[in-house]
């Protein structure tokens, strides 16, 4: 839409309690003082790139169209990785590390074109530490104001890919990942409940190592009584093991990435 003030949405795994991501925003806001900044989350384990590429990808459909997306989880920061700009048949525009992560929610829009940043262009470091604020806040700075990224890089053919992981279906059972858990220990899965037939009220068996849970897939929390397990559908879109008013995660010693089997029961 002309004159609309240009949207950006972050995502780290910088956390809150250092100036980090303030220093960000300060260089961003540097060139376009009218950005609308989204903070997604700062919050991705440290380096869990398989977590933060499940973020982005969920979230990426609920901003607006054109939206400029800074996506940095980069534990390769100094060395021979490169720096990507991922435009969109959508409109919006990828921005970070180009190590695979930003692929899985950029190509769901329908990448359209990528671009090697070219770091000569942007202004000299003194640190190659937080490319964050020195290099890819550089840029989405400078596209927000309205410059094309043709301006900041060369076009390549290719971009690195992470594929996010699919449950394992095997007739009434499913080997899911755990792809995030939020504030709350849910455990969030990349399994949905179609994809192993279940229906509301029905009892599963989770099996995780040394230990099998018998629970009821519910349409929300507090159908169970507090404490208990539940399997269900949270605004992931995908099915989540919880605790109505208790935190799965800890209870169950379970992190982004650990697997778990679901067995349907009936």
């Amino acid at each position: 839409m002309a004159g609309a003030r240009p949207v950006i949405s972050i995502l780290t795994d910088f956390g809150l309690a250092d100036p980090y991501v303030g220093q960000v925003k300060g260089v961003i806001l540097s060139y376009c003082r009218d950005a609308v900044i989204i903070d997604l989350t700062h919050e991705v384990m440290p380096f869990n790139e398989l977590q933060a590429a499940f973020i982005l990808r969920v979230s990426a459909p609920y901003m607006p169209p054109a939206t400029i997306h800074l996506c940095v989880v980069d534990p390769g920061v100094g060395t021979g990785r490169r720096g990507i700009i991922l435009e969109t048949t959508r409109g919006d525009v990828f921005v970070g590390p180009d190590t695979g992560f930003m692929a899985p929610a950029a190509e769901i829009l329908g990448v359209s074109a990528a671009y090697e940043i070219d770091e000569s262009r942007l202004p000299p470091r003194d640190v190659e530490t937080f490319h964050a604020r020195d290099v890819f806040a550089h840029v989405v700075g400078r596209l927000a104001r309205g410059e094309k990224p043709s301006s900041l890089g060369k076009r390549v053919e290719s971009y690195t890919v992470m594929r996010l992981p699919e449950p394992i279906i095997e007739g009434d059972s499913a080997e899911a990942t755990i792809m995030h858990v939020d504030r709350f220990g849910n455990l969030v899965t990349n399994l949905r409940p179609a994809q192993l037939g279940l229906e509301l009220g029905s009892e599963a068996f989770v099996s995780i190592p040394g230990r099998e849970i018998r629970c009821r897939y519910v349409k929300s929390y507090g159908f169970v009584e507090a404490g208990q397990l539940l399997l269900t559908v949270g605004g992931w879109g995908y099915l989540e093991l919880s605790v109505n008013r208790g935190n799965a995660a800890e209870i169950l010693g379970l992190k982004p990435g650990d697997r778990l089997r679901i067995s349907k029961l009936g």
